[in-house]
């Protein structure tokens, strides 16, 4: 029998990309050590040179050489690597949805998040608020028109994206959906507050996804709180 394969996952707790690979071990249950690599001070010569020139993280190392730089395709490869968690949908449809949902979502709905959470100009802040809103609409009709297939949990029906299982979407986006909180958090005194399904209609399979996806075991367990976050971006702020 060979030998089982050497990962070692450099990552930082507090970065939304890192998490991908975080929650990709946790989820195939990939035995791995973790080394932690600090974010806001320059990189060390050693990670540079042996691990990623860029000096992003996340990075995986195999067997102590082989190297996978980037989030998304660290994660792709760990659910590649165990297609027993299911997490990676085999409807050649609902992988083309959930690649553009991840797509969509870094071009669009995160700038958008971001600029309404961590923005405190009160001049334009009702518009920062409205195109936050307009962008959650979007993705929630990206939501309601996931494709539906015959495969158990993939039938379209929630609270998932593309049903009652956690896939690959909900893994890549888990660390923002977390973040969502925090533009009531910060921009509650500008008069920010994120309607109900019961208010707006056209954000309630948002909603419902965004609530599924932050109770995951694996997501409460593994990323941080909206505590921590509301303590680092404070910090970050100031």
């Amino acid at each position: 029998m060979a030998a089982p394969h050497k990962f070692v996952l450099y990552y930082n707790r507090f970065c939304p990309f890192s998490a991908r690979a975080v929650l990709a071990m946790a989820e195939t249950k990939q035995p791995h050590d973790a080394i932690s690599i600090d974010i806001n001070t320059p990189r060390p010569d050693w990670y540079l040179k042996e691990v990623n020139p860029y000096g992003q993280v996340p990075a995986l190392k195999i067997d102590d050489k082989d190297i996978v730089l980037d989030s998304i395709i660290v994660a792709e490869y760990l659910s590649d690597l165990h297609p027993e968690a299911g997490l990676f949908p085999t409807d050649p449809l609902q992988r083309a949805q959930t690649r553009y949902l991840i797509q969509h979502w870094g071009a669009r709905t995160q700038p958008a998040q971001h600029k309404a959470t961590f923005s405190l100009d009160p001049s334009d802040a009702s518009s920062r608020h409205q195109d936050y809103i307009t962008e959650l609409e979007k993705v929630n009709n990206l939501l309601v028109n996931a494709h539906k297939t015959s495969e158990p949990g993939l039938d379209g029906n929630g609270p998932y994206f593309l049903g009652s299982r956690f896939t690959f979407a909900d893994l890549a986006l888990a660390s923002f959906l977390t973040r969502v909180p925090l533009v009531e958090v910060f921009q509650g005194k500008l008069g920010f507050k994120l309607p109900t399904k019961e208010e707006n209609q056209n954000l309630a399979r948002f909603i419902e996804w965004k609530d599924a996806v932050i109770s995951r075991e694996s997501v409460v367990e593994k990323l941080p709180s909206k505590e921590e976050l509301i303590e680092v971006y404070e910090k970050n702020l100031e």
